[in-house]
């Protein structure tokens, strides 16, 4: 598109955050600045990168074509760029066209289902941190995030950089990159973001730097100079994709719990307590995130991980919860705050709901 300005990382990086997260439009060019800055730090001063993806499925199609727009473009005179077996690695053009290459080490690719796999691997003078994608569209029914991703993430970054306090060391920086999809997403939950703000925001005692990019210039001649722009214009997925906006979450589900509702079992789901009530009455289900203190009904946990539960009693659960999907199709769910209803989600979707 004629005259649209990308995103320029210099401002963003002057900060120097310990965690960095971009959320701006498709197309304004996060990703491409970011690998062009990771190319800049290993030619001065020989510090690596690292790729993130989700799942290890996903690395082949990350690595295709990592570094085609940047050689296209000739970013790096007389350098040429490779990937081979999960690493980057880059060189001098040789003068001559019968010298091989000397190759160097310049970053990694990992997927985080890997996080417990690497632990024995050795990383060396990893400085940036990316991962693409982090916000998915909670409307894909193919992509999901992962149970405790943000653990996971921290356990990577750890795993990575070998960061010491007591000796003198590579900080690493860590770059979370996405789109305007899902502010319940495990990044701006962690952080305590809610619906942001477009511009820059520090988070959790200046830890995490977010910049919510806002280019009006680039939304108009996508919208209109685009099939794509033109296809989704006036849609939720348009507002997203050409706006880069956070479509509302339909908040008609948020209501506390009566005092007609009575308690009638309990769901432990990755980390998260769900107890679910029942009002007569008014004909709800409620859904909180406290169970009562020494009650006789049951609490269900849904994984290993949660409750070393048997099998007997996970069965159970899935009797239970699969009769209580009809009253999320009849609309007689009500959630306490929105963060509950998003996670509750999770399990409704275990047992039948799509």
């Amino acid at each position: 598109m004629k005259g649209v300005k990308y995103y320029d990382w210099n401002v963003t990086l002057s900060y120097d955050a310990d965690v960095t997260m971009v959320v701006g439009a498709r197309g304004i060019g996060k990703t491409y600045g970011i690998r062009l800055q990771c190319i800049r730090d290993y030619i001065k001063n020989k510090t690596r990168f690292v790729e993130l993806v989700r799942f290890k499925n996903e690395l082949s199609s990350v690595q295709t074509g990592y570094f085609d727009r940047i050689e296209t473009n000739d970013e790096f005179k007389g350098k040429i760029f490779k990937t081979d077996s999960n690493f980057a690695f880059i060189a001098d053009k040789p003068d001559d066209e019968n010298k091989k290459p000397k190759w160097e080490l310049l970053g990694y690719f990992l997927a985080l289902t890997q996080a417990q796999a690497i632990k024995k691997r050795t990383f060396d003078r990893v400085k940036r941190i990316v991962f693409d994608e982090a916000i998915l569209d909670r409307h894909d029914r193919f992509h999901r995030y992962l149970s405790r991703e943000f653990s996971i993430l921290a356990n990577i970054v750890d795993t990575v950089s070998r960061e010491r306090s007591d000796i003198e060391c590579i900080s690493p920086r860590i770059y979370l990159l996405g789109n305007a999809l899902d502010v319940m997403n495990p990044y701006f939950m962690a952080y305590g973001v809610g619906v942001p703000k477009y511009g820059f925001s520090w988070h959790r005692g200046k830890t995490m730097l977010l910049n919510y990019v806002k280019d009006d210039e680039y939304s108009k001649e996508k919208s209109i100079d685009t099939v794509a722009g033109r296809m989704l214009a006036g849609t939720e997925e348009g507002m997203n994709s050409n706006n880069n906006e956070f479509s509302q979450l339909n908040d008609d589900f948020i209501m506390k719990k009566t005092k007609a509702a009575k308690f009638i079992f309990g769901v432990k789901y990755s980390g998260n307590t769900f107890a679910i009530w029942e009002d007569w009455t008014h004909g709800y289900y409620f859904i909180t995130g406290r169970i009562p203190k020494n009650t006789p009904k049951p609490v269900f946990a849904i994984t290993l991980d949660d409750n070393r539960i048997n099998y007997i009693a996970a069965r159970r659960a899935e009797e239970m919860l699969r009769g209580f999907t009809e009253a999320h199709y009849a609309g007689l769910i009500r959630y306490e705050n929105i963060s509950l209803r998003e996670n509750f989600k999770e399990v409704l979707e275990m047992f039948g709901v799509r």
